[in-house]
């Protein structure tokens, strides 16, 4: 083979291995497309005004600062400063320390994965802790190569996704910008490029454009400008009757929806009162919402219902909407 054939076909090679990773890369996107445009739908709806329960942690119990539920009655409670983790019996009130050996680094987030907890830590690995939650039972992955620190996690069950939100906050004329990133269970992989882009600005403007309350302007101390909004995500969950993302800020007391693709659908702020500095977030299956209140003199764990309409209705916001 002459050095003309030679260099033809190692650029046919070429070629070939960036067409087969392109279509690699379209078949995935066009497989999460394809699994959250098909979702069925239920339509529903939430009172935050009237929460169902509002459960006071045991003395001595600091709040959780994040939260996967294990099963009906068993909440899995994490304490971010302290790196452990508990299990709260929400029939009976009572708490107990729940993983009673050393990972080998600071737990920040939990998650739940069909009763295997999902859990990462500080030095960006992610561990999948199976039943019976021994330390046999633990299988670890690496993060180490991202350029990101998770401040929230949470299962996609419908692609077999984990969503991560980055917590390397930015701000773009004034206001916050994080990514909300996917992590694929299936090939044990991030991908590399944000699902999508969380804008305050984005935020802002829906509440704005649906005569929604938008939390009390603050003064910026570093450029001396007011902002309308400081929405900072704190927690994410996935809703598992609407497909929806849930994005909690306990900065500014606000709870947003995005769809799949991250277009806002739906905004409120929470009652100070009940809700005075929430923190984490999950659901049940039957779509009942669980906050964790990260109030050291108050720690609570609230439930609201998820109330299904058997008839599509129009027109509510996020306390009474879809």
């Amino acid at each position: 083979m002459n050095k003309k054939q030679y260099f033809f076909s190692f650029v046919l090679a070429t070629m070939s291995f960036i067409a087969a990773r392109s279509l690699q890369k379209v078949g995935v996107e066009n497989y999460y497309v394809k699994k959250a445009t098909n979702f069925q739908k239920e339509d529903g709806y939430f009172d935050l005004q009237h929460p169902n329960s509002v459960q006071t942690l045991p003395m001595g119990i600091l709040p959780f600062s994040d939260v996967a539920l294990l099963d009906s009655t068993h909440l899995i409670g994490l304490n971010q400063e302290l790196g452990s983790l508990y299990m709260y019996n929400m029939d009976d009130h009572s708490v107990s320390p729940f993983l009673p050996w050393d990972l080998g680094a600071k737990i920040c987030n939990v998650s739940n994965l069909d009763s295997t907890l999902v859990l990462l830590d500080d030095a960006k690995h992610i561990h999948f802790l199976a039943a019976p939650y021994d330390s046999a039972s633990l299988t670890t992955l690496s993060l180490e190569n991202e350029q990101f620190d998770a401040t929230s996690v949470c299962l996609h069950k419908e692609t077999n996704r984990l969503f991560l939100i980055s917590s390397n906050q930015e701000r773009v004329e004034g206001y916050s910008s994080s990514s909300v990133y996917a992590y694929n269970l299936n090939q044990h992989k991030l991908n590399p490029q944000p699902l999508f882009t969380i804008s305050g600005e984005d935020v802002e403007a829906f509440a704005i454009q649906n005569n929604l309350i938008v939390p009390s302007s603050d003064l910026s101390i570093k450029d001396d400008t007011f902002e309308n909004i400081n929405f900072t995500p704190a927690a994410i969950a996935v809703h598992p009757k609407t497909n929806e993302i849930y994005v909690l800020s306990n900065v500014d007391h606000t709870l947003v929806v995005f769809d799949q693709f991250g277009k806002v659908v739906n905004f409120t702020t929470l009652d100070k009162t009940t809700f005075s500095n929430p923190s984490a977030m999950t659901f049940r299956p039957n779509g009942d919402l669980l906050i964790t209140n990260g109030n050291l003199m108050n720690p609570t764990v609230i439930q609201v219902k998820w109330n299904k309409l058997f008839q599509s209705k129009s027109g509510h916001g996020l306390i009474f909407g879809r």
